[in-house]
């Protein structure tokens, strides 16, 4: 993966720093995991499942540094990780090599920043560069505050995926599937 790194002001002044995570980013990426993870019922895992070990979050950050085919980032802001993104490939065989996906977290005190579109458009840049044709994600229907973001960033929505989460409580999270077509 190319390294990167662009320092953005935020509305409130703060710094933003976006960038590749680096060996050392072990902790910080785990904590930013278990926080949102806490916060938000639209992520694919619940409170308490996020339990890779320092080794492992190492292991994952050395994979995604060599590995091609992804890019990931981190949102930093006075040193803490406060975000991650990635972007990668769905699959390295020949008919899906037109193909990528993405996922996105940010801690809830870092909501309405415009972190995450800033975080969206360098992965789309990426997927413009490797000469990918479409971007790929799925969000929970009832997640009414990222829909209109990825909607504005030219996303739309393909289908439905009915029941796609079953929460503990046994009720059920439908997903829209959304394709950003890039060469459009």
């Amino acid at each position: 993966m190319k390294k990167f790194a662009q320092e953005y002001t935020l509305s409130n002044g703060k710094k933003l720093v976006l960038r590749t995570p680096q060996l050392g980013d072990e902790q910080g990426l785990i904590d930013q995991m278990k926080i949102v993870d806490k916060e938000t019922k639209f992520l694919a895992r619940g409170e308490g499942e996020f339990n890779f070990t320092l080794e492992q979050e190492r292991e994952f950050i050395s994979a995604c540094l060599d590995d091609e085919n992804r890019f990931f980032l981190v949102a930093e802001i006075e040193s803490k990780i406060v975000g991650n993104c990635s972007v990668g490939l769905i699959s390295s065989n020949k008919r899906y090599l037109h193909r990528a996906s993405m996922g996105i977290a940010i801690c809830k005190n870092y909501w309405n920043n415009g972190i995450g579109t800033r975080m969206m458009n360098e992965c789309i840049n990426w997927c413009k560069s490797q000469g990918l044709e479409q971007l790929e994600l799925e969000v929970v229907t009832e997640n009414s505050r990222a829909i209109p973001v990825y909607e504005k960033l030219g996303f739309k929505i393909y289908g439905t995926k009915k029941h796609a989460m079953k929460y503990a409580e046994g009720t059920y999270a439908d997903e829209f599937f959304m394709i950003l077509f890039l060469n459009e």
